[in-house]
């Protein structure tokens, strides 16, 4: 801001800013006083204005240049917080490898020969009975069949008029195996609870398509055995006598 003394009383005042202005009056004695040269102060206020644009100008670049420093602060901080995640990650997928190996060892190499057919399946022991069941008059239907299961096992069959036998044995972690008998409408026949060889028996009047179900214990796995055979009538289990109904005691 520009400044002039008063001829009169020695005053400062203010120039005025518009170069058209020629004179100036004093607040203080009311002298009247010319002012300077009206191109010089035309001059000066170009200056004043280029020095007040260079001054937002440099303010500018100076914000601009701070966000950019904490934008680039900023990705480093996230930079170096994906390293330390990706460290960790790192750290827990190694461990997880480590302590699932066994595991997966365990499934895909100690259980793999039950897998392709080898080893253990009950077929011996159910081999045994019915040789044991032959002289009792009982002939095999369905030949020993074997099968690796991890789950309920399924098995369609003609039944002819008379008695079958049906048979299954596990081995691996089959320790306790159901069967159960269903007719051609789907209800169920009969069934055997959960042992390590069950045996089920149905007498039937007339020849039928029938589905027998091998129930396996819960996450068990392994090779098993089952066979089909039919029986005599008298080889059969005799069926449970009716239960009779308590007399009823007079009243007196």
């Amino acid at each position: 801001m520009a400044t002039m003394r008063c001829p009169d009383c020695h005053a400062s005042m203010v120039v005025p800013e518009d170069p058209d202005t020629t004179t100036v009056r004093c607040a203080y004695c009311g002298a009247t006083a010319q002012v300077g040269d009206a191109e010089a102060r035309r001059r000066h206020q170009l200056e004043r204005e280029r020095e007040a644009r260079r001054w937002a100008e440099a303010q500018a670049a100076h914000a601009a240049a701070e966000r950019r420093e904490a934008r680039e602060v900023e990705e480093r901080r996230a930079d170096r917080r994906e390293r330390r995640r990706g460290r960790w990650g790192a750290r827990v997928m190694t461990l997880v490898a480590m302590l699932a190996a066994p595991t997966i060892i365990a499934i895909t190499v100690f259980d793999l020969p039950a897998r392709l057919g080898y080893g253990a399946s009950g077929a011996d022991r159910l081999r045994q009975t019915t040789t044991q069941l032959a002289s009792i008059g009982c002939a095999v239907a369905q030949p020993i069949r074997s099968t690796y299961a991890t789950g309920a096992v399924s098995v369609l069959f003609p039944a002819p008029a008379g008695c079958v036998r049906i048979l299954a044995a596990g081995a691996g972690d089959h320790r306790s195996l159901g069967l159960r008998l269903f007719g051609p409408d789907g209800g169920e026949l009969a069934k055997a609870e959960g042992t390590l060889d069950p045996q089920l028996t149905y007498c039937g009047a007339a020849p039928a398509t029938l589905r027998y179900e091998i129930v396996v214990g819960p996450a068990a796995k392994g090779r098993l055995s089952h066979t089909v055979l039919t029986c005599p009538a008298e080889a059969a289990p005799p069926a449970a006598p009716p239960v009779e109904a308590a007399p009823k005691k007079p009243r007196r």
